[in-house]
């Protein structure tokens, strides 16, 4: 099974801070990211990272959860 390292990130735009992260083994990339959020999931082209941004937040704010293939 995959490997995911998951880690959320908050802040103002351009000082975006990590306060946690962990790695999560799951079936898929969203998989992973749904064992942290029920918010929309955004995944890159080739699917190998993804985020679950919350979609109440700004251009200026961010707060997500983000996920990336580690092995």
């Amino acid at each position: 099974m995959p490997t995911y390292r998951v880690r959320y990130v908050s802040g103002p735009n351009m000082k975006l801070e990590v306060t946690q992260w962990e790695e999560i083994q799951a079936g898929s990339i969203e998989a992973a990211l749904a064992t942290k959020s029920s918010w929309p999931v955004e995944t890159s082209m080739h699917f190998t990272s993804a985020w679950a941004k919350n979609p109440g937040t700004s251009l200026y704010h961010v707060d997500a959860w983000e996920a990336e293939l580690v092995g």
